[in-house]
C-alpha cells in the first residue's frame, strides 16, 4: 500500500475508531478489546456494503443517462 493510502487509512480509523479507544482502551480486558475489534470488523463491513450500493446507483443513473 502506497503511503497517501496508508495515511488516509490511519485517518479514517483513528476519526471512526479513536473516540472508542480513548473510552474503552484502557478499562478493557483483552477479551473486551478482541470482541470490540470484532465489532469494528463488522461496522466497516456495513459501510462498504453501504458505499458499493450507493456507486452501483451511480452507476445504474450513468448507464440509464446514456
Amino acid at each position: 500500500m502506497d503511503k497517501e493510502m496508508e495515511k488516509m487509512r490511519e485517518i479514517f480509523e483513528q476519526f471512526f475508531f479513536g473516540p472508542l479507544n480513548t473510552v474503552f482502551g484502557s478499562f478493557v480486558n483483552e477479551d473486551a478489546k478482541k470482541h470490540l475489534n470484532k465489532a469494528r470488523s463488522e461496522v466497516l463491513k456495513a459501510m462498504r456494503a453501504f458505499i458499493d450500493s450507493e456507486i452501483e446507483k451511480l452507476e445504474r443513473g450513468v448507464k440509464q443517462g446514456d
